[in-house]
């Protein structure tokens, strides 16, 4: 059924104390408890929802101020061409938006990761894509195991259908993406995104402020990381793909240590001598990196090391 508006609800925002009193007096409404999971997720009976939704991030409030808004001036919106089964498209959108979780679908989500016993993850090197900065892969997991629980939390139970049945085994995975968002989900071949939020400084203190086991490694990552720094990190990374010193024979997944990105070369041309470099290659080398590193808008916002052994060429990266 679609509502052209909502009679007897209190729009007078200035009746209440705060956004969060406002949106609460309003959440019987289903369209509006849609709008408000998507941000809040699951919330313990503990936790006022008033509450709740002032915590968040002001963008965040401003967002569902926003929709709460359009929806009670407008309504549900038909669609221009909508004939009675055009409601279809309707519905689909806003599966579509529903589907995609945010950042309080993802406490859920580092639950879980407890209550399936990966409490002590580490950055993962050998799997992490391009694409991401930070990556945490938790692999080979019990599918009957993560469908239980991911069963116990409402926010996460609406998933369960994205593990594949004919499969024994899932892999689950979080991390930071070089454009500076923070993207959770279930992977096979390919990764199937359960959500993705933009980082900020709120959020990257709200992550470092969580309590739960499953996040001890991501918080010690975080703790000396500015949103800033994430985002400069990221576009050296994403730069670097274009770099190489010469023909070689093998590249290492990049690492990301205490601001210090990291990149190895093995088996490259030239002259070796136990495993050592000629010092006159090594220095046209450093010669070609540093002009490469000058036409990138970073260059005066890091420190390099270019230095060459065991057959391996190793280039660090260091921000200010």
């Amino acid at each position: 059924m679609i509502k052209k508006y909502l009679e007897f609800i209190k729009e007078n925002k200035e009746d209440f104390n705060s956004i969060g009193e406002w949106v609460e007096s309003l959440y019987d409404d289903e369209y509006i408890k849609n709008i408000v999971n998507r941000f809040l997720g699951e919330i313990t009976p503990d936790i006022k929802l008033s509450n709740a939704i002032n915590l968040l991030d002001p963008r965040e409030q401003a967002d569902i101020k926003k929709q709460i808004e359009d929806y009670q001036q407008n309504g549900l919106q038909e669609h221009p061409e909508a004939k009675v089964s055009a409601s279809t498209e309707v519905e689909d959108l806003l599966e579509s938006e529903i589907t995609m979780a945010g950042k309080g679908i993802f406490n859920s989500f580092l639950k879980a990761l407890t209550a399936l016993g990966q409490k002590n993850g580490q950055p993962t090197l050998d799997k992490s894509p391009d694409e991401f900065l930070l990556f945490y892969h938790y692999p080979k997991l019990i599918s009957d195991d993560v469908k239980v629980v991911f069963s116990r939390f409402k926010s996460l139970s609406k998933y369960v259908e994205m593990i594949d049945y004919a499969k024994n085994e899932v892999d689950l995975y979080f991390g930071i993406k070089c454009d500076g968002k923070f993207e959770y989900g279930i992977s096979y071949e390919e990764s199937m995104p359960i959500g993705q939020f933009k980082l900020s400084q709120s959020v990257i203190k709200w992550i470092v402020q969580l309590d739960l086991k499953s996040a001890a490694s991501l918080k010690k990552e975080l703790v000396n990381l500015s949103y800033q720094d994430i985002l400069l990190l990221g576009k050296i990374k994403t730069d670097m793909k274009d770099f190489t010193p010469g023909y070689h024979e093998q590249r290492s997944k990049p690492t990301l240590v205490d601001k210090v990105l990291s990149f190895g070369y093995y088996g490259l041309s030239g002259q070796w001598d136990n495993g050592k470099l000629d010092e006159g290659e090594l220095f046209n080398i450093k010669g070609n990196f540093n002009n490469w590193i000058l036409s990138k808008k970073w260059s005066d916002k890091v420190l390099i090391s270019v230095k060459a052994q065991s057959f391996w060429l190793n280039i660090h990266i260091k921000l200010k």
